[in-house]
C-alpha cells in the first residue's frame, strides 16, 4: 500500500491479473483507513512495509493470500495469517544487485572520505590532509554479517578491490566459505574485532534485533567503518550515536534507521556519517521487477497454485468459486 506518488494506477497488475481477477488500487498510510474496503479481498499485495496486524487480518473474510511486495515481511502478522489459513509470500530477490551496489557506494565513499572532502571543498577548504588517515582498500579486512543473497553479492564485489573478506552467519552449512573463497567467523564478536569494514545484511528477527549494542560496537577498532543497508533495528541506535559522538568509529553509512523516517540530529551533525533514505533497493528496473513478481505471486494464489517466495502456506486446496475473484493491489 503506497501513497499515490509511487504509481498512479495498477496497470501492471491489471495486465497480469485481468483475465482472472478484478484489480483495485488503494492508497493509504495505515490499514485502518481502508479496513472496510479490503475486508472482502481474496488477495492483498502489500507495499512499503504497510502494517497488517492481527486486528486487521481477522477482518479479512475469505482472504486467500497476502503478497508482501518487499524483501522484509515483519510488518505482517504471519502467525495471525497462518491461523486463518492465509498464504503469505514475499519478493526476496528483486533488488539484490541494487542493495549490494548501494552498500559498496556507501562503503567506498566512507573509506575514501568522499562526503568529507565534498563538504570541506564547499566551505572553501582545498586540503587533502583533512581526511587523514585513509586506508588502502587492497588488503583491508571486510566483515559481512549475514551471507544471504545480498551479503554474497557484496562479497563478490569486494573481491574486485582485493579486500580480505570474512562473514558471520550461523545458519549456513559448513563449507560455504570454501565455495566463496572467503573466511568464516564463528562468532559476531570475532568478526567485529578483526574487521576494518563491517556490513550488515541480516534479517530483522527477535534474535537479530539490536545485535550491535554498546558491547559489540566497543569491539570495533577506532578506524572501523560500519554500513547498514538491511534493517535499522539491527543496531542499538543510541549506542551508535554515542560511538559516533565519541569518535570511536571512522565512518558510518546507513540506509535504514530504527524509527525512520525520523533521523536523529546527532547523525546528521557528524561528518563521519552518511545517511540515505531507505533507497538502496531502488532502481527503475528493480521497481518494475517487484511489481511484476508481486503480481505473479498473486496470480498463482488466485489460480490455486503455490506461489514463489512462500513464508506461510495454506495447505488445503483453495475452494472453487463461481464468481470472478478479486485482487486488491495496495
Amino acid at each position: 500500500m503506497l501513497p499515490g506518488k509511487h504509481f498512479a494506477s495498477a496497470d501492471v497488475e491489471q495486465k497480469l491479473l485481468g483475465d482472472c481477477a478484478d484489480v483495485s488500487l488503494y492508497r493509504a498510510h495505515t490499514a485502518a483507513e481502508i479496513a472496510g474496503d479490503i475486508a472482502g479481498a481474496e488477495v492483498l499485495i502489500v507495499w512499503s512495509r504497510f502494517a497488517l496486524d492481527r486486528s486487521i487480518i481477522d477482518k479479512l473474510e475469505g482472504c486467500r493470500g497476502i503478497v508482501c511486495a518487499s524483501v522484509g515481511y515483519e510488518h505482517v502478522d504471519i502467525a495471525g495469517a497462518a491461523a486463518r489459513g492465509i498464504t503469505v509470500c514475499h519478493v526476496p530477490a528483486y533488488a539484490t544487485e541494487e542493495v549490494a551496489d548501494h552498500t559498496l557506494a556507501l562503503m567506498l565513499a566512507l573509506v575514501r572520505k568522499v562526503a568529507l572532502f565534498d563538504t570541506r571543498v564547499r566551505r572553501g577548504e582545498w586540503d587533502w590532509k583533512v581526511a587523514r588517515p585513509i586506508p588502502r582498500l587492497r588488503g583491508l579486512r571486510a566483515g559481512i554479517v549475514g551471507l544471504g543473497r545480498i551479503g554474497t553479492a557484496v562479497a563478490r564485489r569486494l573481491h574486485a578491490f582485493g579486500m580480505n573478506i570474512g562473514f558471520y552467519d550461523p545458519y549456513l552449512a559448513d563449507g560455504v566459505e570454501k565455495g566463496h573463497g572467503i573466511e568464516r567467523y564463528e562468532s559476531l564478536d570475532e568478526l567485529l574485532r578483526q574487521s576494518g569494514v563491517v556490513s550488515l545484511h541480516a534479517p530483522l528477527t527477535a534474535e537479530t534485533e539490536s545485535m550491535l549494542g554498546r558491547a559489540q560496537l566497543a569491539l570495533l577498532d577506532s578506524g572501523a567503518i560500519l554500513v547498514n543497508t538491511a534493517r535499522g533495528a539491527l543496531i542499538d541506535q543510541q549506542a551508535l550515536i554515542e560511538a559516533i559522538q565519541e569518535e570511536r568509529l571512522a565512518g558510518v553509512g546507513v540506509d535504514v534507521l530504527d524509527g525512520e523516517p525520523v533521523v536523529p540530529p546527532a547523525l546528521l551533525a557528524s561528518e563521519r556519517v552518511i545517511v540515505t533514505p531507505h533507497a538502496a533497493w531502488y532502481s527503475a528496473a528493480a521497481f518494475a521487477e517487484n511489481r511484476y513478481q508481486s503480481a505473479m505471486r498473486a496470480r498463482d494464489i488466485v489460480l490455486g497454485n503455490r506461489p514463489r517466495g512462500v513464508i506461510s502456506f495454506r495447505p488445503t486446496p483453495f475452494p472453487q468459486r463461481a464468481e470472478e475473484p478479486a485482487i486488491t493491489t495496495t
